[in-house]
């Protein structure tokens, strides 16, 4: 019993600063999000992931959220659509979206940071088996799904799972951000 108590004493600080931290993180997001893109529900969890997207060696967050309208571009906010087909209709409703928020220097909010909107209208991330995963650079998978992208990368991963089973990928390009599709086989 008493080695119980010892064992319990030693866990108990990591599953508090583990919660504080996704607090923190969750407080990041909401201001993120005030910033950048004021007006949003803020009765809407995020569903966010961390890494380093972009490979500059400071810590991103990207997020899945749904905007009420198109956010106007700035010097540091880009909005993209990269779901938008030949056959895709113009519309200006938007579904589940994503966004990718760079820190720099430390600081989550300055006047280098950059945000990334990527706006959906089709509903590609609203499939029933859809759920927002990243990998690390050091996973050991991750040579696996780094080797299907069209340029060599040591940047974290977004990956993008469709109906079908066929992981997608949103990946850095040392500009901007990519989005692959492979084709669907029978």
């Amino acid at each position: 019993m008493k080695y119980l108590h010892i064992l319990l004493i030693l866990f108990l600080p990591l599953s508090c600063s583990s919660e504080t931290s996704i607090s923190n993180n969750s407080q990041t997001v909401s201001s993120l999000f005030d910033h950048f893109l004021p007006g949003l529900n803020k009765n809407i969890k995020p569903n966010f992931k961390l890494g380093d997207f972009n490979g500059d060696g400071n810590e991103d967050i990207v997020v899945l959220f749904t905007p009420k309208s198109k956010p106007s571009e700035t010097k540091q906010l880009k909005v993209m659509t990269p779901w938008v087909y030949p056959s895709t209709k113009p519309s200006n409703k938007y579904r589940k979206s994503l966004v990718i928020f760079h820190k720099t220097d430390d600081k989550w909010i300055s006047d280098k940071t950059k945000a990334y909107v990527f706006l959906n209208s089709n509903g590609a991330l609203e499939t029933p088996s859809f759920k927002l995963l990243t990998i690390n650079k050091k996973d050991k998978n991750y040579s696996l799904h780094a080797s299907m992208l069209p340029i060599k990368t040591n940047n974290d991963l977004i990956i993008l799972p469709t109906e079908a089973g066929i992981d997608t990928y949103l990946y850095w390009d040392k500009n901007t951000y990519k989005l692959l599709e492979p084709e669907e086989m029978p």
